[in-house]
């Protein structure tokens, strides 16, 4: 017993139980505990969620439409403001259309397509009925409208001919008279045809004059109007030359005693008449496909103004601007995935999507959500339609130009769990395992 006080008492013992713990062992327990709350806050505020990543096909079903141009030429007009709201074939752009006979006016030719298609299908008293001012500015298309004219009257002539009861001194006369209205008319075109290569000088000089801005636009505007009417004028004489021209044959096969009322020469004239006037409307499209660029859809037109503008020459197969529709239709992707992997795949399921024609560090990732599961697979693939709530803003706030198929790389969440939860499974597949 005394050996034994004497160890407890002894300066080795004294010296152990008199020596405080050390930090670790008095906050230790206090530290781990801490450890543990704020691993178990960080695992229940970070998510690991179970995904699913397949590849990704998205369109839309109306995507802005390009304008590119068919041929190079030289831009004559630019028709709508940019930005601005446009219809289905508006023109939008004009290019110079000069041609050995003259120029076209764009209005004038509207206004002869307004006519073509309000005459419809048409029917043989429609045909016979129609015309136009004769004083449209038509350039290369007046040679086709004048064959239908020529066609027009070679109908009424079979169908009711108005020398039909004149005598042949009769027709002499009438011939005559014409063939003087038809001089008197050419010298008086030629006239106009000085007058409009005078102007025309004028209006070369003042326009440069105003690009200097030596001289008012005004005066530029006033001379070209000048010239315009010219232009009409001319078109016209010529119009009436080209009628007086189709009275002289018809005097002349009367006096030649060249008579053609027969029903099978009716039908002739007829289906001609129908003919040209289908050539008509076939010149009338591929002047437009040429000279015109118009507006495939209602929607917004953005020009490329900064590489474009009147006076500019432009190239061939070059796009100068789109069309973006007024009503965009609802762009979706596609998934095909199979059918081992769509198990846990539900409608209203978040998808993010990463475009492979955008970088993601640059543009940032669509974020949409399933819409659609197919319930019967096709080669062994489960349809998954994926839509876009946000439309195809990126979560850098990037707008994505809608296009015909844009492929890319989706990641379908579906089950947003959090890593505490993680962890537990984990415990408990392994404690079951071993179970």
């Amino acid at each position: 017993m005394e050996n034994e006080n004497i160890e407890i008492r002894s300066e080795e013992v004294q010296e152990i139980l008199g020596t405080p713990p050390g930090w670790m062992t008095r906050y230790g327990t206090l530290i781990l505990l801490v450890a543990l709350v704020v691993a178990g806050y960080t695992g229940f505020l970070v998510k690991y969620p179970d995904t699913v990543e397949s590849t990704v096909r998205i369109s839309s079903t109306d995507p802005p439409k390009r304008l590119v141009t068919q041929f190079r030429g030289r831009v004559k007009m630019i028709r709508v403001k940019n930005e601005s709201r446009v219809r289905k074939g508006e023109v939008l752009i004009v290019f110079d259309n000069i041609a050995n006979i003259g120029e076209a006016n764009i209005a004038d030719v509207l206004t002869l397509e307004n006519a073509v298609i309000a005459a419809g299908g048409p029917d043989d008293s429609t045909l016979q009925a129609f015309k136009v001012p004769d004083d449209l500015v038509l350039g290369e298309l007046k040679n086709s409208l004048f064959e239908f004219y020529r066609r027009q009257d070679e109908l009424k002539y079979f169908l009711s001919d108005p020398y039909d009861k004149y005598s042949l001194e009769q027709l002499r006369r009438e011939l005559r008279k014409l063939q003087s209205m038809a001089a008197s008319d050419r010298e008086r075109m030629n006239s106009i045809n000085r007058q409009i290569e005078i102007v025309e000088g004028r209006l070369r000089r003042e326009e440069g004059l105003s690009r200097e801005n030596l001289l008012a636009e005004e005066r530029v505007e006033r001379t070209r109007e000048s010239l315009n009417n010219l232009k009409r004028a001319r078109e016209s004489v010529e119009s009436s030359i080209k009628s007086r021209e189709l009275d002289m044959d018809r005097i002349r096969a009367e006096m030649t005693g060249v008579r053609a009322g027969s029903r099978e020469n009716q039908e002739e004239a007829v289906s001609a008449l129908r003919e040209s006037f289908q050539s008509l409307r076939r010149d009338l499209n591929a002047w437009k496909e040429k000279y015109v660029i118009s507006s495939p859809i209602d929607g917004i037109v953005s020009l490329d103004m900064e590489n474009i503008s009147e006076q500019q020459f432009i190239e061939e197969g070059r796009e100068i601007g789109v069309v973006v529709p007024l009503n965009e239709r609802e762009t979706r992707g596609v998934i095909q995935l199979e059918l081992a992997r769509s198990a846990k795949v539900r409608p209203g399921q978040k998808v993010v999507v990463q475009l492979d024609s955008y970088s993601v560090a640059e543009y940032g990732a669509l974020l949409g959500e399933v819409k659609e599961k197919s319930q019967v697979p096709i080669d062994g693939k489960i349809t998954v339609e994926v839509a876009f709530p946000r439309g195809l803003v990126t979560t850098l706030g990037r707008r994505i130009e809608p296009a015909q198929e844009m492929p890319g790389k989706a990641t379908i969440i579906t089950s947003d769990k959090r890593l505490i939860e993680r962890v537990f499974e984990n415990i408990r597949g392994a404690v079951s395992q071993e179970g």
